[in-house]
């Protein structure tokens, strides 16, 4: 009796330990990246644009077509690099929520900025996409802060996954199905 409750631990064990490894070997699938950034300085504005490369998973386009409305949460930090960026001035932030979710009545997509209260539908997930994947900001600067020698952008795209309904967020948090962000630095020249 005593060999069999053991047999069971390590197998229990081996068990864990591959289902662990499977998942690493997953973590390379980027269901969401930048692409490209740039930005430019007008009249104390700085206009910002981030080309994102936008899918979903299979199991987040499953959720999707079952009506569970997907939430991404937007951040653009403006800073002034001080001592080789570890201590960086913010200038400014900006931040955005955007919503994709699918209406089944009139099967169509719909893209929602939680900010500005405006959405915008689509005949179909890649033409949402599309829109998604083109990010433009526009940040008003403090009067001075635009004569910065170096300044850093950093650009956040992060997936709510305390927004999923409950049964799905544990899976959500360990499936790499689920790794719906992105984030990236754009450093000065």
């Amino acid at each position: 009796m005593h060999v069999y409750r053991s047999a069971n631990k390590t197998s229990l064990i081996i068990l864990l330990f591959s289902l662990l490894f499977t998942q690493m070997a997953h973590a390379s699938d980027n269901w969401l990246g930048v692409k490209d950034m740039s930005w430019i300085i007008e009249n104390n504005t700085l206009r910002f644009q981030a080309k994102l490369h936008f899918t979903l998973s299979p199991d987040a386009q499953e959720a999707l077509r079952s009506g569970i409305v997907l939430y991404w949460d937007s951040k653009v930090t403006v800073s002034e690099a001080k001592f080789f960026s570890l201590w960086n001035r913010t200038i400014t932030k900006y931040y955005e929520r955007y919503s994709l979710s699918y209406n089944t009545l009139f099967n169509d997509y719909r893209v929602k900025n939680d900010v500005t209260s405006g959405y915008r539908s689509f005949s179909s997930l890649v033409d949402a996409f599309d829109y998604l994947e083109n990010q433009h900001y526009e940040l008003a600067l403090l009067p001075n802060s635009y004569n910065a020698k170096c300044v850093v952008i950093d650009f956040d795209m992060r997936f709510d996954t305390e927004s999923l309904p409950i049964p799905l967020r544990p899976i959500a948090y360990f499936s790499t199905n689920w790794n719906l962000s992105t984030n990236a630095r754009l450093k000065c020249e």
